[in-house]
């Protein structure tokens, strides 16, 4: 895998949100101003009188959200102007980021999902008409939902968030299953067989049916029968798991701090501190870029951490741009 890396002059502009839309990133925060990758800068002249500070998008653009990652406060865009306000729970809502995905179904839908009512009560909407796609009766457990994250091909939502007291831990939903069954919303599914529990930090997807994920207080127990694990104590482990198998694939320690990450092929980009290409089934370093500042994220829970610099990842297009003070840097990567 080759790693190409080129900056786009952002002059007199300071990105403070990055989303891929085709060839072109755009900040959403500062009214949808677009830079192409052959440095063309296009401005809208639209800007929000409020503190957002993150954006994500649908994959084809025409949906985004604007937030405050810890607020209570966001705003939906469709074709660049306002569709309605979100909001969500004011509790711990100055401690952790806010929980909100967007993906476009192959039929055209765009799902909204956020927790629009309660921190701990996952709801999965139409983001045309607002409709709530996921009512129901039963109780939601006490999770404190964040990081939202569909699967490329929208099958599966990962929520990557904590409980009390605290501790990072991570769910995986079945979408389908949760339109046509939404107490399934409300019966997360453990990652291990026994009573172990892991503590998952970070995690994301890969392609088909691949999670990976950062995680700590690994039980050998809890691991497939004949898979050893070569850490020692409170060592962080790489570990992939299928979704369909429901079973790790591999467990490695972590030899670098990754953070957040997004999975490229075999290989991960973890951006603690700067990027970082890593091997999934050996954790080993491939290839870094230390001039490349991303910040020390790691986890949901950001009160008193510096933040990050504007990120946008694209593992399905196998790149990532990062907002820095010599512009907008881009690495690609090829077979």
């Amino acid at each position: 895998m080759k790693a190409e890396h080129l900056v786009i002059p952002t002059a007199p502009y300071t990105p403070e949100s990055l989303c891929w839309s085709g060839d072109a990133l755009i900040d959403w925060v500062q009214g949808g101003i677009r830079y192409g990758l052959d440095g063309t800068v296009t401005d809208t002249s639209i800007r929000y009188g409020y503190r957002f500070d993150s954006a994500v998008s649908s994959q084809d653009g025409r949906y985004a959200a604007i937030y405050e990652q810890l607020g209570t406060k966001a705003i939906l865009l469709r074709d660049g102007k306002q569709l309605r306000e979100l909001n969500r729970s004011y509790y711990h809502a100055d401690d952790y980021i806010y929980p909100i995905a967007l993906h476009t179904l192959p039929n055209g839908r765009t799902l909204l999902a956020h927790c629009p009512e309660e921190y701990c009560r996952l709801e999965i909407e139409d983001a045309d008409t607002g409709e709530r796609l996921t009512r129901r009766d039963s109780e939601s457990p006490d999770v404190f939902h964040s990081r939202l994250q569909f699967s490329r091909d929208g099958r599966y939502l990962l929520s990557a968030g904590w409980i009390w007291h605290p501790v990072d831990a991570a769910y995986v939903y079945d979408v389908a299953r949760a339109l046509e069954q939404p107490e399934s919303l409300d019966q997360p599914r453990s990652f291990v067989s026994n009573d172990s529990f892991l503590e998952i930090h970070e995690a994301a997807f890969g392609a088909g049916d691949m999670l990976v994920m950062t995680c700590s207080g690994i039980d050998e127990d809890a691991l497939p029968s004949g898979m050893k694990w070569m850490g020692e104590g409170d060592d962080v482990g790489l570990g992939v798991y299928s979704l369909t198998e429901r079973r790790f694939l591999s467990m490695v320690p972590v030899t670098q701090a990754l953070g957040t990450f997004m999975v490229v092929g075999n290989a991960a980009v973890g951006f603690y501190e700067h990027p970082k290409l890593v091997e999934l089934t050996t954790s080993r370093l491939l290839e870094s870029w230390p001039g490349i500042a991303t910040g020390r994220r790691s986890g949901s829970i950001l009160r008193n951490r510096p933040p990050q610099p504007p990120l946008a990842l694209d593992p399905a297009g196998g790149r990532f741009a990062v907002g820095t003070d010599k512009g907008i840097e881009v690495v690609r990567f090829r077979p």
